[in-house]
């Protein structure tokens, strides 16, 4: 079994691989190393990790990105050919060129993976025409597909609009096991060992820092919570930004990267977890980020606004408060109703029994299983 992914991999591509494993699959990622910076063969919990280097790239890139991938895929191609797979999983759009030239040479199953809208996300760093070249080539290569996955319900209905079937949801939620196992005794020693008073209201701003998330709002609106601790952790295209306007409120920390097993503590050291997208942003309405379902796995009410899946995830399961409108003053304003302990008891709970019953990975990895025994009969 291989999965073909552009990435070091990230959470969900791990997630999936283990869960095949689990399954009775054999695994082998094909990762973009774009820094050469990693083991160029690594063997992870039994997941095989083969890392296509000295293609230099950085994520976000624009053309300059574009004129390398034909390269990358060159190499997946051959490397994957040599592993002689029995499927293809093609995580987004960037690595599904590689997975079509694969089940056109070996004759094997495709699996795309569209994680969200790609060439939506593209729009970002891309001229329009270019984004709209990578709408009509996914269009063209999800042909070949023999099941496709999405983490997002609005793509997903947007595939069925077009006639792609069949279309299953997996969506980037959490084990549960992680958060269950948090105990107020770690809460109090890592609030502690970050130097907040146990009384002190926590917002918190765990994930990237891509150019589509909402971050200087709710840095500005610190100016106006000084009894409010606000920590972030993260990285991407904003960080320069980010560190510079945290340094300029007192109550806001930038705490760097957060190492992935240190999520399911510090989410629930906080009281709140912040989530707002730029509305400007083509891609926001696909978003479902891990974000929310962590907020939602430790029974902490999340801030988002009121945006595609995020919005929708949010409103059905009464998991947090949403804005109509990302402003400074209108975060505040939120942040203070949040200091409400019985509010933020009632919508954490909902969160939590939302997690408990459609949003944990067991849940979604059972999908998962569906869709590859559907393609084999049986595990191999």
């Amino acid at each position: 079994m291989l999965l073909s992914n552009a990435y070091r991999p990230d959470p969900r591509v791990r997630k999936e691989a283990l869960a095949l494993i689990e399954r009775g699959y054999q695994v082998t990622i094909i990762a973009w190393d774009r820094l050469s910076e990693l083991a160029p063969d690594e063997l992870d919990q039994g997941i095989r990790i083969q890392r296509v280097q000295a293609l230099p790239g950085a994520y976000g890139s624009g053309t300059r990105q574009l004129l390398v991938l034909p390269r990358f895929w060159r190499q997946v191609i051959r490397l994957g050919a040599s592993l002689n797979p029995q499927a293809v999983h093609c995580h987004d759009l960037d690595t599904l060129p590689a997975g079509w030239r694969l089940k056109r040479r070996l004759g094997l199953p495709l699996v795309y993976d569209a994680h969200e809208d790609y060439p939506a996300l593209m729009s970002l760093y891309l001229p329009r025409p270019l984004t709209a070249g990578l709408s009509l080539l996914e269009r063209w290569l999800m042909r070949a597909a023999d099941a496709t996955l999405t983490a997002s319900t609005i793509v997903a209905e947007q595939f069925r609009q077009r006639g792609v079937e069949p279309v299953t949801v997996i969506p980037n939620v959490p084990e549960l096991a992680p958060f269950d196992a948090v105990d107020p005794g770690q809460i109090a020693a890592g609030r502690q060992t970050l130097g907040i008073d146990p009384e002190t209201l926590v917002v918190a701003y765990i994930g990237g820092f891509s150019r589509n998330r909402a971050m200087l709002p709710l840095i500005e609106a610190g100016n106006d919570l000084p009894g409010v601790e606000i920590l972030l952790w993260g990285d991407g295209h904003q960080r320069p930004e980010v560190s510079r306007a945290a340094e300029a409120v007192p109550n806001v920390r930038y705490l760097g990267w957060l190492p992935s097993e240190q999520v399911p503590l510090m989410t629930s050291l906080a009281d709140v977890i912040y989530y707002c997208l730029k509305t400007d942003y083509p891609g926001a309405i696909y978003n479902a980020p891990n974000t929310l379902a962590n907020a939602m796995a430790a029974g902490r009410p999340i801030l988002a606004n009121r945006v595609g899946d995020l919005g929708r995830i949010v409103g059905e399961t009464g998991c947090g408060l949403l804005l109509d409108s990302v402003e400074p003053a209108a975060i505040r304003d939120a942040i203070l109703a949040l200091a409400d302990p019985g509010l933020r008891s009632r919508l954490g709970a909902a969160g939590r029994q939302a997690a408990q019953t459609i949003y944990n990975w067991n849940s979604a990895k059972e999908r998962l299983w569906q869709v590859y025994d559907g393609l084999f009969g049986k595990p191999v």
